[in-house]
């Protein structure tokens, strides 16, 4: 705010609101229930469509409630707290899933992954954002406070057309994590998040298990800048059970069984970006660990 005064003053009647506890927030909330709630602010920054600031007339932030700003582990789970920045999750180290690590490498610069947060990815409303794919596969669960109740909702139920089933009077407070094995982790992105609309972005999640030369698991999901995230249980349990390496036969059938799936779940990919899904889960399966 410093760094544009100008614009702080012609705000300056904007109430900013800075809860310690949840308990602060849903106080907070039903007194100003037209105030935005801002955890990193990254993506209300980016959507700014001039020089100058425009804030709304009342801003909660997020940033400054511990509860949010936490991470735990359990023997079987990482819990991740929805303010917590993707710099301070990447901090973790070796226990944060590679693919999970990689997806969050892969946003923006390293100054605005300090800024925005996990939860506010997967707030953002009529888009897939990046990290959405990995957590789909990932298998992971969110949970929406209330005051004087929460809920659990995986993330594979958690968005319909595009947007996120939290009710108004919720916040979202956790991202829990599954920390399985995985001896094979993949993630690559294609583009960024357009500027104008452009159909140039394209994300391929993919965790595997393999032992004594079998395919005992394996889940993929692609995202773009489409509403839907392409993921086909049936296809992910087509090759469970087959011996590796995979004959050439078998991924020649996968891959024709994906393209037609592929076509009719995420009508409007380009030609280009559909061969490069095609090509990734083509190299994923060629390059799948016998042991």
């Amino acid at each position: 705010m410093t760094a544009n005064a100008a614009a702080f003053k012609e705000n300056a009647e904007t109430a900013v609101f800075f809860p310690n506890t949840l308990s602060d927030f849903f106080v907070m909330r039903r007194q100003r229930p037209d105030a935005l709630p801002i955890a990193g602010g990254t993506w209300f920054l980016h959507n700014q469509g001039s020089r100058f600031l425009r804030l709304p007339k009342a801003v909660i932030t997020l940033g400054t409630i511990e509860e949010l700003g936490r991470i735990s582990r359990s023997e079987n789970y990482l819990d991740v707290g929805a303010a917590m920045s993707m710099s301070s999750i990447l901090s973790v180290g070796s226990i944060l899933p590679s693919v999970l690590r990689d997806t969050l490498e892969s946003i923006a610069t390293q100054g605005i992954r300090s800024l925005a947060t996990l939860g506010g990815n997967i707030c953002i409303q009529g888009r897939c954002m990046a990290t959405h794919p990995t957590l789909h596969i990932l298998d992971a669960r969110l949970e929406f406070r209330k005051a004087g109740g929460a809920r659990w909702v995986p993330v594979t139920r958690a968005r319909t057309d595009g947007r996120l089933c939290m009710e108004p009077d919720e916040v979202l407070s956790r991202i829990r994590i599954p920390l399985e094995s995985w001896n094979v982790q993949y993630f690559h992105r294609i583009g960024s998040v357009p500027l104008f609309g452009h159909d140039d972005l394209l994300v391929f999640s993919a965790i595997a298990r393999t032992s004594r030369g079998v395919v005992d698991d394996l889940r993929f999901a692609l995202g773009s800048n489409h509403l839907n995230i392409y993921r086909d249980r049936d296809l992910e349990t087509y090759l469970v059970g087959r011996k590796i390496p995979l004959a050439r036969r078998e991924i020649d059938d996968f891959l024709q069984k994906m393209e037609e799936t592929l076509q009719e779940k995420l009508a409007g990919l380009s030609d280009f970006l559909r061969e490069r899904s095609l090509a990734f889960i083509e190299r994923l399966l060629f390059n799948l660990p016998s042991d």
